[in-house]
C-alpha cells in the first residue's frame, strides 16, 4: 500500500482535499517529498488574481511562468479565441491553411528585432521550438556539434533537457545522448570565480575559454553549427550576462560560420522591458525560437523566427506537430502582440521593473540572508544566502520566504531547492498591487531572517 501523503501546506482545506488525491492520479514527480511545494488549487484566475477553491486571493507573481503577460485570462484574448474556435475550429496548417496563420507570421516579422529573421516556423511548446531551431541549424549547415552553456534550461524533452545544463537531476538516465552537445561556462556574474574580477572581464573570460579551451582541445569550430543561449537566464535564477559576452558570442558566430541561436521562449513578449531581450545589445541572430507569452495563455503556441540561411537552405526539415499553428493560437498571438505594442507594456515593464529592482537592491544592505537582487524588466531575482562572505545558498530559507509569501496572499515563482524567488508579474499589473506584492515578500524576508 502506497504511504499516505501529508504534504506541509499553509494553504485551506479544500485545496487539501483536491492535493490529496494526487499520490493515486498522477506521477511520483507531482507529489514526492523532494518536490512538494505549498501549493492551493486554483478555483478561478483573473487579471493578476487567482482564487483558491477555499476562496482565499493570490496576487499572481508569476504570469504562470511568463506565459500570461496579459494577466490571467485577458478579456480581449479570450474573446478572439473563442471567435476563431467558431470560425476555424481545428485545422492542420500545412493541410488546411487558414487566415489568422498568415497574419501572424506577418505580425511575427513585423516586430522581429533583426532584419534578417523573415521565416516563421510554427511549434505548439518552447520545447519544440528550441528542438526545432536545433534541427535547422544542424540541417542547414551540415554539421553535428552545438556549443551551449552550463545553467541554461530550454525545456524538458530528453532532446533539450541535453541541449540545457541546469542541473544534474535534469539529465540523470539521459546523459547517453549528450554526444553532440558541447558546453561552456555562462557569466553568472555574483557567484563567478576567481573571484575579483568586474562584470566585463567576467564576459570576456567565457569567450575566451571557448576560443583558448573548447575549440582547439574539445570542439572544433568547423564542426560548430551553432549557439545555443539564453540572452538572459531565467530558470537558473535570472543570470544577465556582461555585454562583452553576448557581443563575444556574435563575433565567434562570424568568425567561425555558426548561427547564433537566441532562446527568447521565456525573456520574449515584454517580459525583459524589451519586446525580446536580445534588443538590449542589438545584435543580429539567426534562429529565435520563442512561446511562453506568445498568446497570452489562450492557447498552445510557440514559434521559431528564422533566417533565410537557417530555413531556407534545404527542404528535407521536418517540423511541426499536430496542433502547430492552431488557428484560435494564432489568432490570439496577433491580438496580444497588438495589445502589447498599443499599451506600450514593454516599456511600462522597463520602468517598473527598474523601480522594484531598486527597491530589491535596497534588500542586500538591509537583510543579511539577501545576497543579491537582479534581473530586467519584469524578470527579477533575489538571491538568498546563508552567509554573504560565503555565499552559501539559503535553500530552506527561501523555501520559508516562499512559504511565508503564500500565507500572505502572494505567489513569486520558487521551485524544488532553488535559493532564489523570483518575481514575473503580468506586464499590465496595477502599481499599487506590485507594491503590495513587494512588501508581503519583505516582510517574508525580515520574518524569515529573524527567526534564524
Amino acid at each position: 500500500m502506497a504511504k499516505e501523503h501529508k504534504p506541509s501546506h499553509v494553504v485551506g482545506p479544500k485545496s487539501l482535499e483536491y492535493l490529496s488525491k494526487e499520490p493515486r492520479l498522477f506521477p511520483k514527480t507531482y507529489w514526492s517529498e523532494r518536490t512538494k511545494l505549498a501549493r492551493f488549487v486554483v478555483a478561478k484566475a483573473e487579471g493578476p488574481w487567482l482564487i483558491d477553491v477555499d476562496g482565499n486571493r493570490y496576487i499572481d507573481l508569476t504570469s504562470q511562468w511568463a506565459t500570461n503577460n496579459l494577466g490571467n485570462v485577458h478579456p480581449k484574448l479570450l474573446e478572439v479565441t473563442i471567435e476563431a474556435m467558431r470560425q476555424y475550429g481545428f485545422l492542420i496548417f500545412d493541410m488546411a491553411p487558414h487566415v489568422p496563420q498568415y497574419e501572424l507570421a506577418e505580425k511575427l516579422v513585423e516586430i522581429s528585432p533583426c532584419p534578417s529573421l523573415t521565416k516563421v516556423d510554427y511549434e505548439i511548446s518552447g520545447t519544440e521550438a528550441v528542438e526545432n531551431a536545433v534541427k535547422f541549424a544542424l540541417s542547414a549547415k551540415k554539421r553535428p556539434l552545438i556549443l551551449s552553456f552550463i545553467g541554461q534550461y530550454h525545456g524538458l524533452s530528453i532532446g533539450t533537457v541535453v541541449l540545457g545544463s541546469l542541473g544534474k537531476d535534469l539529465i540523470k538516465y539521459y546523459e547517453g545522448f549528450r554526444g553532440s552537445v558541447v558546453y561552456a561556462p555562462y557569466p553568472y556574474v555574483y557567484r563567478f570565480k576567481p573571484e575579483g574580477m568586474e562584470p566585463e572581464e567576467i564576459g570576456k573570460w567565457c569567450i575566451d575559454y571557448i576560443e583558448d579551451y573548447i575549440l582547439p582541445y574539445v570542439a572544433p569550430p568547423e564542426r560548430i553549427s551553432a549557439v545555443l543561449f539564453e540572452p538572459i537566464v531565467a530558470e537558473a535564477g535570472v543570470w544577465v550576462p556582461p555585454d562583452s559576452f553576448v557581443h563575444g558570442l556574435r563575433k565567434l558566430a562570424d568568425k567561425y560560420g555558426w548561427f547564433l541561436i537566441c532562446d527568447e521562449v521565456q525573456t520574449g513578449f515584454g517580459r525583459t522591458g524589451k519586446m525580446f531581450a536580445i534588443e538590449y545589445w542589438g545584435i543580429d541572430v539567426d534562429l529565435m525560437p520563442l512561446g511562453k507569452g506568445l498568446s497570452g495563455g489562450m492557447v498552445p503556441i510557440s514559434a521559431i523566427l528564422g533566417s533565410e540561411e537557417a530555413m531556407c537552405t534545404t527542404d528535407d526539415i521536418f517540423t511541426g506537430s499536430t496542433f502547430a499553428g492552431h488557428p484560435a493560437a494564432c489568432a490570439a498571438a496577433k491580438v496580444n502582440i497588438e495589445i502589447m505594442l498599443e499599451e506600450r507594456l514593454p516599456e511600462r515593464a522597463a520602468r517598473l521593473g527598474e523601480e522594484a529592482l531598486k527597491r530589491m537592491k535596497e534588500w542586500v544592505d538591509k537583510y543579511e540572508i539577501v545576497g543579491d537582487a537582479r534581473g530586467r524588466g519584469f524578470l527579477l531575482g533575489i538571491e538568498l544566502v546563508k552567509d554573504k562572505k560565503t555565499k552559501t545558498p539559503a535553500k530552506e530559507e527561501a523555501r520559508e520566504v516562499f512559504f511565508e509569501c503564500i500565507k500572505n496572499g502572494v505567489l513569486p515563482i520558487w521551485d524544488v531547492d532553488e535559493w532564489v524567488i523570483r518575481v514575473e508579474p503580468p506586464l499590465n499589473i496595477e502599481e499599487e498591487l506590485l507594491d503590495k506584492a513587494l512588501n508581503v515578500i519583505e516582510d517574508a524576508i525580515a520574518k524569515v531572517q529573524k527567526s534564524r
